[in-house]
């Protein structure tokens, strides 16, 4: 059975599609309603299938998207993120282990409105197989913020160039199905886990709770 290369998740149906053979990993993806959790890989690998169409760059995407918020967009805050990511906060909210120190932020800039990132975590993720660095886009979705990601193979050596490319590609893909272009396939919706206890958010500023709480959900 063919891989989907989208799906529809959150509440007010996000959809998150990747670039011409990636396709969704039902197995490591999670819908909250609230938030949502999608993790993309090869589609010959994932359908079990040599025929189905294989992307050019080996690698795996994440999509990891927020709740929603009234409470002003990541747009608003594009100017003030470099300062943020390079402070000890911002690289231990990006540290899969949040510990600052595993960090290193090795480049950043927006287009349009988009911020990219560029950093290597030495911690261990929920993601295995996959080396250290990756590039990172920070987007809009509606009312809510999409954090995608590229982190190269384990093994598989990826240039920084051609890893960018693949995510200009995704963030490509994800605008243009939520703004209503045709992508292939589309995922059934992800079963939502029963609900669980949300810690509290401390007291803080913007850079603390109000923008990035909402995308690490």
């Amino acid at each position: 059975m063919p891989a989907p290369s989208q799906i529809v998740v959150t509440s007010d149906q996000i959809v998150v599609a990747g670039p011409t053979g990636y396709c969704v990993d039902p197995t490591a993806t999670r819908d909250r309603g609230e938030t949502a959790f999608v993790l993309m890989g090869n589609c010959a690998a994932i359908s079990n299938s040599r025929r189905a169409v294989q992307p050019e760059v080996p690698a795996v995407l994440t999509a990891s998207i927020s709740e929603a918020s009234g409470d002003g967009s990541l747009r608003e805050s594009i100017p003030g993120l470099d300062a943020f990511f390079r402070s000890e906060d911002g690289r231990s909210l990006l540290s899969r282990s949040q510990d600052s120190a595993s960090v290193t932020v090795l480049d950043s800039f927006h287009q349009g409105d988009v911020y990219f990132l560029h950093a290597r975590d030495s911690s261990e993720g929920i993601v295995d197989g996959v080396g250290p660095d990756y590039w990172r886009a920070y987007m809009d979705v509606g009312p809510r913020i999409a954090t995608l990601s590229v982190l190269g193979l384990e093994g598989q050596e990826m240039s920084d160039e051609t890893s960018l490319t693949t995510l200009r590609a995704f963030v490509t893909s994800v605008t243009g199905a939520n703004s209503g272009d045709a992508v292939d396939s589309v995922a059934p919706p992800v079963a939502p886990p029963p609900p669980a206890a949300r810690p509290a958010a401390p007291s803080g500023p913007l850079w603390n709770i109000g923008l990035f709480r909402r995308i690490l959900g």
